[in-house]
């Protein structure tokens, strides 16, 4: 059984829902260092990837507390999937127009003036759970790439997406691009994520350094971009603590300016920008445990070199 399927087995959503919040926290905390405390190989793969990573730059002492930090991260990610499918909408819209700190909205607006759809491209990373409600609570015409590991919340956040609104593209249900790129001529907002590592479509010829590997672009943004025309808008929600939140917003034009260099692809800037977010801030993303899946490359271009870990800038995010 998963981390993702043991928190979420219907005995333990039962309690969340009925014996409130402020059990339900520390209660999947528990819940969750029972886990990885039964789970070793589980665990030895988050803290493999975190010393492939970081070991360069880290002693072992240090290694040992990111370690820790990166699983009460994805513990925290789950909390927040937990609260926002069960918890009550008006009681969540309450939560995120309070917690949640976003000054930078005006970017989405000025890109849907143009016309073409903007391609909101996000990442396993932060409070991303809460990112499609907050948009639709602002009126963004919003469609997301989704699909959940248990029917259960499946069901929940489709009656959700319903009432709020929000289109749901379910990959099961036929050609995904296809379905974007409609969405996009339709001048929506479509919600993806760029880290489904086990999931992306490596170019043979476009390669990067990503996390310290050397790695065909993915090639599904750039390919939805091109059929599509749409804006790129790169966007996080910044986790600082569980009621401290700031959604991130970067334009295609922001990116170039922070890497200080014309990027191959606008693919290659999206995760260029995240992997500035995660070397900051490793323990808010929540893909470790695929790390590893980094070594497998595109057919015919030989085996992936490993480079050392780049300085790490710590960025200026926190609110005042």
């Amino acid at each position: 059984m998963t981390i993702s399927r043991f928190l979420q087995w219907q005995p333990n959503v039962f309690l969340y829902r009925n014996l409130g919040w402020s059990f339900a926290r520390p209660y999947l905390f528990l819940l969750g260092g029972l886990y990885y405390g039964l789970k070793g190989d589980a665990r030895k793969r988050i803290s493999r990837a975190a010393e492939l990573a970081f070991g360069d730059a880290k002693a072992p002492s240090e290694l040992r507390h990111l370690e820790s930090r990166i699983l009460r991260g994805i513990l925290s990610h789950y909390f927040e999937k937990i609260f926002n499918a069960y918890e009550t909408l008006p009681v969540l819209t309450s939560f995120m127009e309070e917690h949640i700190s976003a000054p930078a909205l005006h970017k989405l607006d000025e890109a849907l003036k143009r016309n073409r759809g903007v391609l909101l491209v996000t990442a396993h990373y932060g409070g991303v759970e809460y990112l499609p409600i907050f948009l639709s609570t602002k009126q963004y015409p919003l469609s997301v790439v989704f699909k959940c590991s248990t029917s259960q919340l499946q069901d929940t956040l489709h009656k959700r997406a319903e009432d709020l609104k929000i289109k749901v593209i379910d990959p099961e249900e036929g050609n995904t691009a296809a379905a974007v790129i409609r969405d996009l001529r339709a001048n929506r907002v479509v919600f993806m994520e760029c880290d489904e590592i086990e999931a992306w479509s490596p170019s043979a010829t476009e390669r990067m350094v990503f996390l310290g590997k050397e790695i065909g672009v993915d090639r599904t943004i750039n390919l939805i971009q091109k059929r599509s025309g749409a804006e790129i808008v790169f966007g996080i929600v910044q986790r600082f603590d569980l009621k401290t939140y700031a959604l991130i917003l970067e334009t295609y034009e922001d990116m170039r300016f922070h890497l200080g260099r014309v990027p191959s692809s606008q693919g290659a800037a999206v995760l260029k920008r995240l992997e500035h977010y995660i070397y900051a801030y490793p323990d808010v993303w929540y893909q470790w445990k695929h790390y590893a899946d980094l070594d497998a490359p595109p057919a015919g271009t030989g085996s992936v070199k490993t480079r050392k870990l780049l300085p790490v800038l710590e960025p200026s995010l926190r609110p005042a």
